[in-house]
């Protein structure tokens, strides 16, 4: 017969069992180099540290968690991830001391505690509104603060400073925030970023105004770089070179593992317009700048090229095409024709989408055989042999100056239309106040070349606003909203002094939306860039702004 007393005395040997076998499978580890937290190697990166530790344990991955003021972040690795200099450390708050402790784990399970609490102030966020913008977040209906934005800040000088062009090419960023406008990372570089885009590895690639291509880890390390080999810029490299003119504004990562990039060629053309204004000004021979879409494998070997002289009228110009935009990156005395600003491939096809800003057109291209298969552009002068591929777009649909077309998970297509001038030589153009800037998405019936509009934020019941260029789009994958990224924003209190060609004297600012994907959009997310001082004479743009997941981060609230 079991007592009372007995029944207790089994609890406690019960306990004490359970306590003693905690101990053997969650132990204490033993080191042969102590705990220790570095600051990154690499500058470029301030919100990075290393952890690093020697240890005759055996062991599979490392749990890292990071303590700031009770919001536990934990970063996982595998032993292997380990480089020289330790674990990274990252994601975390400027200015703030974070408590930092760690545990490992066997491949059996079995977990061992450091028992070593350690510590790490971050630095503070650039003070000097030429190196950082303000960042505020002016709308915030999301649930979670979990969701990271990668955007990359573009610092500008309006161009009739002295010393403007210099001042806003050798600068470029990206920068991760959460939902509530905190940094938790940033990268600076010495040349202004356009396009970029988390990798499958969870690396990040971007395009720089220096006509490279480089991919970058977390930590800011460059794990792999290219460059046009015939570029203006000289000097020596370590970059891969690739035979190219220029590299510019967007590269897409192929299955293959070669780059899909948008490059140029110049041509020499007798008796060329002069004029966007005036169709009987004199003409001359003009240095004309025209697009190339090229393919190069990871050695920098060219495998494909495609050009726009070989398939699209060079006589139809838009407005803008006598604009500075490639004197300013060391072509002077050129003619800027086509200015494409994106290149897409087509999953599940072999073709690509290439955008054109000057022309107002989005343009498919059958890879093989380089003929264009559609136009999705105003009608007005196409050659003949393209007439029959120009989609049939209501008139009040037509895009200007269009950025970022992306297609989104049902097909249809998806872009940023700028709205710029809603006209194109040698018609007369809209006053800016009349153009207002918004997302459009349609779907195309290829078949029939028609288009339908389904969906779009010119009704969306904001303020209006009025980019003069880029803006991104895209689609998130979890709740199917849009989030826009709105380029190069004016200010509507100088429009009473603004036109088309002079609003470069002004200073521009920017924004990010998060619209619902419904019949009525609603922005459920905004953040604004602003100079950190109201008298500035600095800008802050973006070329885009991309959700992210790093999947091997855990966030809890204690």
């Amino acid at each position: 017969m079991i007592t009372k007393r007995n029944k207790l005395l089994n609890i406690l040997f019960a306990v004490v069992l359970a306590v003693l076998f905690s101990c053997s499978e969650n132990q204490q580890l033993t080191f042969s180099v102590a705990p220790v937290i570095k600051n990154n190697p690499n500058e470029s990166v301030p919100l990075t540290a290393y952890l690093d530790f020697e240890t005759p344990q055996d062991y599979d991955s490392v749990f890292i968690s990071l303590d700031e003021d009770g919001q536990i972040s934990e970063l996982c690795y595998r032993k292997e991830e380990k480089k020289e200099t330790g674990y990274l450390l990252m994601l975390m708050t400027a200015n703030k001391k974070l408590k930092i402790d760690f545990r490992l784990k066997d491949k059996n399970g079995k977990e061992y505690y450091s028992n070593k609490e350690l510590s790490f102030k971050t630095p503070a966020l650039p003070a000097d509104d030429k190196l950082f913008p303000k960042i505020e977040i002016t709308k915030n209906l999301k649930k979670s603060n979990d969701e990271l934005i990668l955007f990359n800040p573009r610092r500008r000088l309006p161009i009739a400073q002295e010393g403007s062009n210099r001042f806003n090419q050798i600068f470029g960023m990206l920068v991760i925030i959460n939902q509530s406008g905190e940094v938790l990372w940033y990268y600076q570089t010495n040349s202004r970023i356009s396009d970029f885009d988390r990798l499958p590895d969870g690396n990040i690639s971007y395009i720089t105004q220096d006509n490279r291509i480089a991919v970058i880890d977390l930590a800011g390390n460059i794990i792999n770089e290219w460059y046009a080999v015939n570029r203006p810029q000289k000097g020596e490299t370590d970059a891969i070179p690739v035979e190219a003119q220029t590299f510019h504004h967007d590269v897409s990562f192929l299955p293959n593992g070669n780059r899909l990039v948008l490059s140029t060629e110049a041509r020499e053309i007798d008796n060329y317009y002069t004029s966007e204004a005036d169709k009987n000004a004199p003409r001359k021979k003009q240095k004309v700048i025209g697009d190339v879409v090229v393919e190069f494998n990871p050695e920098g070997k060219v495998v494909y090229s495609w050009s726009a002289f070989d398939k699209m009228p060079v006589w139809r110009i838009g407005y803008e095409t006598f604009n500075d935009y490639w004197a300013r990156r060391g072509y002077p005395g050129s003619v800027d024709w086509s200015h494409a600003n994106a290149v897409i491939p087509l999953p599940g096809e072999d073709a690509f989408l290439v955008n054109f800003r000057h022309q107002s057109a989005m343009i498919k291209v059958n890879k093989s055989t380089g003929n264009i298969d559609w136009i999705f552009a105003e009608p007005s002068g196409w050659n003949k042999e393209l007439e029959d591929k120009l989609l049939e777009i209501p008139k009040d649909g037509w895009n200007w100056h269009q950025h970022s077309p992306r297609f989104t998970e049902n097909g249809n297509l998806l872009f940023f239309n700028n709205n710029n001038f809603k006209a194109r030589p040698f018609k007369e153009t809209s006053p800016i106040k009349d153009c207002p800037s918004y997302i459009v998405e349609y779907k195309i019936n290829e078949k029939d070349k028609t288009v339908e509009k389904v969906w779009s934020t010119e009704n969306d019941g904001e303020d209006l606003v009025f980019s003069i260029a880029m803006g991104r789009v895209s689609e998130l994958p979890e709740t199917g909203n849009i989030l826009a990224c709105y380029g190069a924003l004016l200010d509507s209190n100088y429009f009473d002094q603004m036109t088309w060609w002079n609003r470069g004297k002004f200073r521009q600012w920017t924004m990010v939306r998060e619209y619902t994907h419904t019949e009525k959009p609603k922005v459920v997310w905004e953040m604004q860039l602003h100079p950190l001082t109201s008298d500035s004479k600095v800008g802050w743009t973006l070329f885009g702004a991309e959700c992210i997941e790093i999947t091997n981060v855990n966030k809890s609230n204690m």
